[in-house]
């Protein structure tokens, strides 16, 4: 936030005078009215105008009032205090015009301040994302009861007969904010803004080391340096960049070679500056929200790991398929229906439970019918596919009563035929030994 006064004196800066800033130019230019009309900024929308407390002289004019400011205000006095106010690009319009009032309550409104509001918008030049902020100007002359002229509103006030004098100046001394007033004023503002981010957009999206990163939308009043002190963090100054260098027209060419090379050397400079801004920023970024980073990674590892065992995962269809390849004609249409149940377990407008439980029931009148070691197998993998199905299904969540069912049936089949193969293979190994002996015999009786 900015905080800065016009006044009908003169300015003195590097040893040259200036001429006094005009506060009927400011009203001008933050309305776009008169000879900001046309603006050459036409990037820039005005999103909302309001001006409130205005005397009686200029009801619904509030340009009178603040050329009767600059006409009657006392020679070298203030004739307008203005502030420039960052608005959250998170918030609609609708919602920042929402948070422009109540800043305007706590700004000009609670001391019956004259005012004029404009939130203009306009696209970074650097990240192309919108820049919306507010230009608030208002004067510390707090309008009462008594109706003054214009002429008479910016004199002297009077304070054995008000009624008398000009209209009282509520400056931060009188208030008893004394050299404290911007810092409360920023703070305001920050409660005022994070009030509203808490209610309409509590989060937003950044992108940092190239993943998108959901982080809490909260603004800090602090610069960098108070900002490290408070909570240990190592940020960093965000250089300016001059609006000489910002707005250079890199498809602009001259007839004269040396202002070619000029400018195109100011053109080089503009995008070094613009690079080192972005990586200060990625570094503030990265300083302020790691601990969502983080989390953000590890969430996208996790993903892409999930996303490579199902690429990996054998499928239900193709367990069926293998199972029709290795089976007889006597078994062809349970094998059937068994692949037609597989293809549907994965449709998520079934209940895929019902599937499962129906090719289970089948698997077993094909197991009984086809009692053989490898279609026993078969089937045994196909049980613990589904046991992992209902598992990934009910992943984060407890089992349903007929997920539960068939799970303890599912375990218990392929319990039973387990111990079946650990039983087969045993035999058939004492059947090889036995052989193996055997010969060994023959060949000693030879």
């Amino acid at each position: 936030m900015s905080y800065e006064h016009t006044s009908k004196a003169p300015t003195s800066k590097n040893g040259k005078t200036k001429k006094p800033v005009s506060c009927v130019k400011r009203f001008r230019y933050i309305t776009r009215t008169k000879e900001y009309a046309n603006h050459k900024d036409h990037a820039e929308k005005v999103e909302f105008v309001k001006s409130g407390n205005m005397p009686s002289f200029a009801e619904n004019r509030p340009d009178l009032f603040w050329e009767a400011a600059e006409l009657y205000e006392r020679k070298n006095g203030r004739t307008a205090t203005s502030i420039v106010l960052a608005l959250p690009k998170e918030l609609t319009p609708e919602q920042r015009i929402e948070l422009t009032e109540k800043i305007i309550e706590q700004f000009c409104n609670k001391f019956n301040f004259p005012y004029t509001a404009a939130i203009h918008n306009h696209k970074s030049a650097i990240s192309g994302q919108d820049q919306p902020h507010l230009h608030l100007m208002f004067s510390e002359r707090a309008l009462d009861e008594f109706d003054r002229t214009a002429e008479q509103f910016f004199k002297r006030y009077n304070d054995k007969n008000p009624e008398n004098g000009g209209a009282r100046k509520v400056t931060a001394d009188f208030r008893g904010d004394g050299t404290d007033l911007v810092d409360q004023l920023r703070a305001e503002a920050e409660v005022l803004i994070n009030e509203s981010l808490e209610e309409y957009a509590p989060t937003k999206i950044m992108m940092i080391k190239g993943i998108e990163v959901e982080v809490p939308s909260v603004v800090s009043c602090l610069n960098h340096r108070d900002y490290n002190k408070l909570h240990g963090t190592d940020l960093k100054a965000v250089p300016m960049i001059p609006k000489s260098l910002l707005h250079l027209d890199p498809n602009l060419t001259f007839d004269d070679d040396e202002k070619n090379r000029e400018y195109q050397q100011k053109l080089a400079e503009r995008e070094a500056l613009i690079q080192k801004v972005q990586e200060i920023r990625d570094h503030n970024n990265m300083e302020l929200y790691c601990q969502y980073y983080y989390a953000a990674l590890q969430k996208q590892n996790e993903a892409k790991k999930q996303q490579q065992q199902d690429i990996e995962r054998v499928s239900a269809s193709d367990l069926a398929y293998r199972l029709d390849l290795i089976t007889y004609q006597a078994t062809a249409d349970k094998v059937k229906q068994i692949r037609q149940l597989a293809a549907l377990q994965d449709d998520k407008n079934i209940n895929y439970i019902e599937a499962i439980e129906h090719k289970a029931s089948l698997l077993n009148d094909v197991l009984m019918k086809e009692n053989r070691k490898e279609v026993s197998a078969l089937v045994n993998e196909i049980y613990k596919h589904d046991l992992e199905t209902i598992q990934q299904h009910c992943d984060g969540r407890s089992m349903s009563y007929d997920e539960k069912r068939i799970s303890e049936r599912l375990n218990e089949r392929i319990s039973t035929i387990e111990h079946i193969l650990d039983r087969s293979t045993r035999t058939e190994q004492k059947v090889e030994n036995t052989r193996n002996d055997d010969d060994y015999s023959n060949d000693f009786r030879l």
